[in-house]
């Protein structure tokens, strides 16, 4: 965790602040779900595209300066000195606009390819898509704060902070700690470690000095080291396909069975 409460404070309310802003994004996309005609997608999709392109690209500019607030704030509660450079991945509008037509009109047709009705195809997609666009919007903060670390000489690196009730992938990103110091390790690493779902809670945080656990994160780690065993006992090797449903059975995550049960 942070080295001081008050930097740990700062991550948390810059999550829910981050969290916040995904909210308002969903609102909107939401609003503009309708206007995506199913019976001539063709048709529909250009106009419809253009207006979640441009919602995307005001609340990832959102989240990516709270981000840089937020660097600048934790900095000056971590080491005493705000100072330091923020690197702004900026907005890649083609990149953002194949994602949310992968996410949107592409999907609808898929689903009805597999026999859906229309309405039913349309329905099926809005919230999954409502998850891709909270995860785009929220890109812009999460990856200042990954580009951040990289330009950083007195990082360690970035950890993933869960919002406390993680599914088992982000409990285990979270086991890792401080281990990505640039986009180019991150991806290195099983190309996991800068990996959002739709709806995830997760943010990043820098890390100044020695990283320790809390409790909840240590109990993470407690259950990944058992799965790890139990996978390399069945005669596996450590990886997410051997060890991530081993998680879900022995820990309580929001995907674990027990969770889901309940």
């Amino acid at each position: 965790m942070a080295l001081t409460a008050e930097g740990k404070a700062l991550t948390e309310s810059h999550r829910l602040a981050q969290l916040a802003i995904a909210a308002r994004a969903d609102v909107v996309a939401r609003s503009l779900w309708g206007s995506l005609d199913v019976a001539d997608l063709d048709r529909s999709t250009p106009q419809w595209l253009g207006a979640n392109v441009a919602t995307a690209r005001r609340f990832h500019g959102e989240s990516e300066a709270l981000a840089a607030a937020y660097v600048g704030k934790y900095r000056a509660a971590e080491l005493g000195s705000s100072a330091g450079a923020v690197a702004r991945p900026g907005f890649d509008a083609a990149a953002q606009a194949q994602t949310l037509l992968l996410a949107g009109p592409v999907r609808v047709k898929l689903l009805v390819g597999k026999g859906a009705s229309s309405d039913a195809a349309k329905s099926g997609a809005l919230t999954k898509y409502s998850g891709m666009m909270r995860r785009q919007v929220l890109s812009g903060g999460r990856m200042l704060v990954h580009e951040t670390t990289g330009a950083d000489t007195r990082a360690q690196g970035w950890r993933r902070v869960t919002d406390g009730d993680p599914c088992a992938f982000c409990a285990m990103l979270a086991t890792r700690g401080p281990v990505y110091s640039s986009k180019a390790k991150a991806d290195a690493i099983g190309g996991t470690g800068l990996r959002y779902h739709g709806h995830c809670g997760c943010t990043a945080e820098i890390v100044y000095g020695e990283w320790q656990p809390n409790e909840a994160e240590q109990g993470y780690i407690d259950v990944y080291d058992k799965a790890a065993q139990e996978a390399n006992d069945a005669g596996f090797s450590r990886t997410q396909d051997s060890v991530l449903h081993r998680m879900r059975s022995n820990g309580v995550f929001r995907d674990s069975p027990l969770s889901r049960n309940k």
